[in-house]
């Protein structure tokens, strides 16, 4: 079975794939990320932020796209890209309990913060308020 990995794998249309989608991956990552970042209103981190109302439609897409995000910033974990800011997109968007408080304790390290607020400036966003 591994053997039969292994032989899959090395396959060069598997090589060109692997190479176009950490492409794809890598420009996404570089333009989608910064820009939803920048989106966050200065005060998300704050306890008690409510999600907005949306249609069950539109909140699913959302948590697909999320699901879709978290895959794919794992796939940059060893790919070229921003795995790490891509990561934390996906968990943004994704719906789970607990998710406010896991983004707080994400974003409260000085060194995320400070990556995050420095896209948002580029983007002439203001810095996210930590709690």
């Amino acid at each position: 079975m591994i053997h039969s990995l292994v032989s899959w794998l090395s396959h060069p249309a598997v090589d060109w794939s692997l190479g176009i989608f950490s492409i794809v991956a890598l420009l996404a990552s570089v333009v989608l990320v910064p820009r939803f970042l920048a989106s966050l209103p200065p005060d998300y981190l704050r306890a008690g932020k409510q999600a907005e109302a949306s249609s069950v439609v539109l909140r699913a897409l959302r948590n697909l796209l999320g699901v879709v995000l978290v895959l794919l910033g794992v796939a940059m974990l060893v790919l070229p890209g921003q795995g790490l800011l891509t990561l934390l997109v996906g968990l943004l968007l994704v719906d789970f309990p607990g998710k406010h408080q896991l983004i707080c304790r994400i974003l409260s390290r000085p060194k995320v913060l400070s990556v995050v607020n420095r896209l948002r400036g580029h983007r002439g966003a203001p810095p996210l308020v930590p709690t």
